[in-house]
Parts: structure tokens; sequence; C-alpha cells
């Protein structure tokens, strides 16, 4: 299926990254993310999954392996690293491990490991559809620490969706549970987490299995941020996941 993406960067750069959002967000989530990177050097491509954005709906067709093998088609198949918050840390274990995607470093931020039952999921979607802020002034009141151009993004992002359609993403999925994965794939390549100061997806008895198994410095937890790092502390965000490939050797 062919996707929508944003990109940033000069297309013949030696050094790629893909950014992979969350249920119910788009690409849009990284308009401040993605210049940064291009400043860095890197072609940076950030795809809308497919039900979400402008991309294309899938009624029925939003299985995990569906959902990843989209990427296959549509953003660098060996980049540098992928980024993948919340569900997009799913989507970017399952590209890997199917085969996909081929990154050289794979960056999960408070990634959705875990869900044991349907009715977690569906009673997260259903508490989002419900309650989540329609404008602009109340999207800024809940995060505060964003910039206007995430809160925007959010909201398009919003107007965007079919709920029945997140549930065949999110809940229908379900269950799942990806954390012998992300052990397995630091076997053979660096993965680092990237977590809030607590994290609801990543407890910290599995953040501690996972320091324990990838190594104390593979799992960060950044303090003063919620769910998404990336729009709560930029900063601290790009130059931790610097550090951890400049540690790696690129």
């Amino acid at each position: 299926m062919k996707l929508h993406c944003l990109t940033w960067g000069d297309e013949a750069a030696e050094r790629t990254a893909v950014l992979i959002h969350g249920v119910t967000s788009n690409a849009q989530s990284w308009v401040r993310v993605g210049p940064r990177l291009a400043e860095q050097g890197y072609y940076v491509v950030a795809p809308s999954l497919r039900g979400h954005g402008p991309s294309p709906k899938a009624d029925g067709r939003y299985s995990l392996d569906e959902m990843a093998s989209d990427l296959a088609e549509n953003v660098p198949q060996n980049p540098t690293f992928v980024i993948g918050h919340s569900f997009g840390g799913v989507m970017a274990i399952v590209a890997e491990e199917n085969g996909y995607l081929n990154p050289d470093y794979i960056v999960l931020e408070d990634p959705v490991l875990h869900f044991a039952d349907k009715e977690l999921p569906a009673l997260l979607l259903k508490n989002d559809e419900a309650n989540l802020p329609r404008d602009l002034a109340g999207v800024l009141q809940a995060n505060p620490k964003w910039a206007q151009a995430d809160a925007e993004g959010k909201l398009a992002s919003l107007g965007a969706i079919n709920w029945d359609h997140m549930k065949q993403v999110f809940s229908d999925n379900a269950p799942w549970d990806l954390r012998p994965n992300v052990v397995e794939i630091g076997k053979k390549k660096p993965i680092w987490l990237i977590l809030p100061e607590e994290s609801f997806y990543v407890p910290e008895a599995d953040a501690a299995t996972l320091r324990q198994a990838l190594g104390p410095e593979a799992v960060v937890n950044v303090p003063g941020t919620g769910h998404s790092i990336h729009r709560d502390e930029l900063d601290t965000f790009l130059t931790t996941i610097q550090q951890w490939i400049e540690s790696a050797g690129r």
C-alpha cells in the first residue's frame, strides 16, 4: 500500500532515519524531529501508517504484519536507525523481525510492548475518543511542554481517523508480548528504549529486565516527560539518541 510520507533532508545523504508514529497519530508527530535530524545530515522519512493521516484506510486489513509490510514499500529498507513511538515501536519490532526493514539501530520510544488481552487497549482507545481535546488550546493545556506545531499535528491526526479502524489496529491485534523479541533483536544489533519518567507501557519491572538483557545504558527514563518524549523534551530526546549512536561507533 502506498503511504503518505513526510521527508526532510537530502535523499542522497549517507545516513537515513525512519520515524514511525503511534496509534491515532500520523507523520506530523515528527514535525520538529525531522528537521533537526536533517540538520545533522540525515535523510529522514516519516510515513503515516495505513488508516492514519492522509494514508489510505484499509477496513478489515490492519494486521500487524500487513501494516509493517507497508514500510518495505515506502521507506528506506536499510536506514541508519528507526524510531518507533508507542505503537510505532510495535511496527519497528515486527518490521525488523519479518525482514521488512533492516536498520543498523532501533530506538523504541515508550513502546507498547505487552497487552495481555484485548480489553485494555479497547478501554484506552475509548478513553481517547471520549476525552482527548479537539481544539488547539485544549491540546496545549493537556500537554504544556508541546510546541504549537505538535498540537496542530495531533489535532490534524485526530480529525483524520476512523475510531472503528483504530480498534482494528490496536485492540483487535491484541494480545501481544514483544518483550522477548526486544531481547532477541538486542543479540543482533543495538536496540534502545527511551521512556518517560514513569512509563505505563514499560513499567519499572520490565525496564529492569530489559536493562539486564540489553545493558544498563540501553534503557533511559527522561525526567519530567510523558508518553511523547520527543514532544516534551526534544533536545534531551535527540541528544540521548546521538549519544547512543556515538557509543555504537557511528
